[in-house]
């Protein structure tokens, strides 16, 4: 589903511009109630859950689309890394619904690009700014499907409502491959493997999301484990 922007792109662009690399490292505290990064080209906005959900970090992902011409917002162009500099994996659908459904299939890294799964959400407030709050159904869906898991592969089948409920939830949240139409916003969310810190690391992420040629950054500290 798209909306229409509520106020013209002017206003938009009032939200932060991006700092100068490097950026800054926010607190995990503020990369849960949002970031945003304001290029020539492009708005990008996060979201991170507050916590990791079992030791992955869920995160939300809008772009506005300033231009006249239609772009694409892919999970793809999503990248994450330690602040040393070692890429986190994203999970692919496939295998987030593989766990979900209780098969030892588990592929981490390559994600699915399969539009048939692809549910672009938009979101903007009142003002008409980029808001990922209200992404991809319930704020809070993708990780308390995570969270359940390890319940779902305990004497569940493929037919059960429980996990189909989970399965459907992880297709309509999780981003794949979207088209951000001129002068709408779109997004979703997005899932790593397994966070792990060495005792003498920096306990902070950097996100890079690829956007209408532009790298929008974002630095902040890891959300706490559950």
């Amino acid at each position: 589903m798209t909306i229409r922007l509520a106020a013209s792109i002017a206003t938009v662009m009032l939200i932060l511009a991006a700092p100068p690399l490097p950026a800054a490292t926010a607190t995990s505290q503020t990369a849960s109630m949002g970031l945003k990064s304001t290029l020539d080209k492009g708005v990008v906005s996060i979201m991170t859950d507050p916590t990791l959900s079992d030791g992955r970090l869920v995160l939300k992902v809008v772009a506005l689309n300033p231009t006249a011409q239609p772009l694409e917002l892919s999970a793809a162009n999503v990248h994450v890394f330690t602040a040393a500099g070692k890429p986190v994996p994203l999970l692919s659908l496939d295998a987030l619904i593989a766990e979900v459904r209780g098969s030892d299939t588990s592929h981490s890294g390559a994600t699915h690009q399969s539009s048939n799964y692809s549910r672009p959400q938009t979101s903007t407030n009142q003002s008409g700014e980029l808001d990922v709050t209200g992404i991809s159904g319930a704020s809070d869906a993708v990780g308390r499907t995570i969270a359940e898991q390890q319940m779902a592969r305990r004497g569940s089948t493929v037919d059960d409502p429980a996990v189909t409920e989970q399965v459907e939830a992880l297709k309509a949240g999780i981003l794949q491959t979207a088209t951000v139409e001129p002068g709408k916003v779109t997004g979703g969310q997005l899932v790593t493997d397994r966070i792990k810190f060495s005792r003498k690391e920096e306990k902070a992420l950097r996100v890079v999301v690829d956007f209408n040629g532009e790298q929008h950054e974002f630095n902040f500290e890891a959300p706490p484990a559950k």
